[in-house]
């Protein structure tokens, strides 16, 4: 049986495109293999959103052309989020460069490839909405049975300064609700207790068929609405999305949290907590906004555990500007937050800009928040002492389970193998920073 090797990069919706590009294999008849050298298709699914996932690429295509030397028939496959003048610089350096839209025709290309072939890689001329729905309905082959990834949308219109997506991606594609409902549903069948929808700007999701929603919904906005739905699929135990942008973080949006099936946990980037900075980013909201938007959801939903992402070392953040952005993560009291480094992206808005904070005030800069928030995530776990957490078993080893609890805390605890794919309840005895130990106690869901 011929062999395929994956390489994937970058986000949550790269690994999902990953599920279909293992599922269009499948039907080829290749059988996907961890083992690059076993492999007779090597791909890679890119991410142009930071450098270093390039130089990752560079590193990998000298490899695999060493490989080529020893087995000439290898073909190499480039696909996912790539600049155009990424395009460019590895167009003779891959057999193929695909775009991960016209998946479902990639077998014709493969078969006559035994030279160089070039087509464009998906986004930056706003590929056709068919062309996108064809890839869609490619049913992937998940990587666990209890927990998926559901693209609802593709692509982005908000143009933020420092980000490629909107070239590599292109514009704001949303499937159709009936398609997203289907594919859930199936998945709920064959075991899924756990969605997680995805989208580069997942609550600006618009789709051409609202009237497939319910009549008794009782949401306009449609990705609220969608939520509404998918709360009714009987068998369907959790619920989570990610990205939301905070200026489509609308009152029905919020009230859609509460919804039984939702975990208890949001994650809202807001790169940085001063206007001006937030200005050159192009986030359209200032810190004030993010922090009205906070108190909303805070209002509606107490104790839901709130996470974001933020950018240090943006050109022209002064030590000022900073400490704009420490005083906002204190006072919104954050879960967890995922930090960056500010570093220049070719093709984008902001790799224009001077990049006039030097690489050492980054670190710096960085180790601030990073300490800020291992102090918080301490003293918010130990709060979880003697309480009971409900926890989706995901992995065993050594005879521990671990999963995450609806607040996205990684729980571990002594127990079997047959637990991975049950939800769980465990009583907190060892509250960690960055992990929640405990012992089981009952099996809440068995599938």
């Amino acid at each position: 049986m011929s062999k395929v090797y994956i390489l994937t990069l970058g986000c949550q919706m790269n690994k999902s495109d990953s599920e279909r590009i293992e599922a269009f294999f499948s039907r080829l008849g290749y059988q996907v293999t961890s083992e690059e050298t076993a492999a007779d298709i090597l791909l890679v699914n890119a991410c142009s959103v930071r450098q270093a996932a390039i130089d990752r690429i560079w590193g990998k295509i000298r490899l695999w052309n060493k490989l080529k030397d020893e087995k000439p028939e290898i073909i190499t496959i480039l696909t996912g989020c790539v600049l155009p003048q990424d395009i460019k610089s590895f167009a003779q350096k891959f057999d193929l460069v695909l775009g991960i839209e016209e998946l479902s025709r990639w077998g014709e290309k493969i078969k006559k490839t035994r030279k160089p072939i070039l087509s464009g890689v998906g986004g930056q001329e706003n590929k056709k909405t068919k062309a996108a729905s064809d890839y869609f309905k490619i049913i992937p082959k998940y990587q666990t049975r209890a927990q998926i990834l559901v693209p609802i949308m593709t692509g982005c219109n908000n143009f933020c300064s420092y980000c490629a997506v909107p070239y590599t991606r292109g514009r704001e594609t949303s499937r159709l609700v009936k398609d997203v409902i289907s594919e859930i549903k199936k998945a709920v069948r064959a075991g899924c207790l756990e969605v997680t929808l995805l989208g580069q700007n997942v609550n600006s999701y618009r789709p051409k068929d609202r009237a497939s929603f319910s009549k008794n919904n009782p949401y306009r906005h449609p990705f609220a609405a969608l939520l509404w739905e998918l709360n009714q699929v009987k068998g369907l135990e959790r619920i989570f999305f990610t990205a939301a942008h905070p200026k489509d973080m609308s009152d029905e949006v919020i009230d859609a949290l509460t919804l039984p099936k939702m975990v208890n946990y949001l994650h809202l980037p807001v790169q940085a907590g001063d206007d001006e900075v937030l200005r050159l980013m192009n986030r359209h909201y200032t810190a004030k906004d993010y922090l009205k938007l906070i108190e909303k959801i805070k209002a509606k939903k107490p104790n839901i555990a709130l996470g974001t992402d933020i950018i240090v070392g943006f050109p022209g953040e002064t030590k000022k500007q900073f400490l704009d952005t420490v005083k906002l993560y204190k006072t919104v009291n954050f879960d967890i937050a995922y930090l960056a480094k500010f570093s220049p992206r070719v093709g984008t808005v902001a790799a224009k800009f001077k990049d006039d904070v030097s690489l050492v005030e980054k670190k710096r800069r960085w180790l601030v928040l990073q300490k800020l928030m291992e102090q918080i995530v301490l003293k918010k776990n130990q709060q979880y002492y003697g309480r009971v957490v409900s926890v989706l078993v995901d992995s065993f080893k050594d005879g521990q389970c671990g999963g995450n609890s609806q607040e996205m805390k990684r729980v571990e605890f002594k127990g079997d193998k047959k637990l991975v794919g049950r939800i769980v309840r465990v009583k907190i005895n060892k509250p960690l920073m960055w992990i929640l130990r405990g012992e089981i106690l009952k099996v809440a869901s068995k599938k």
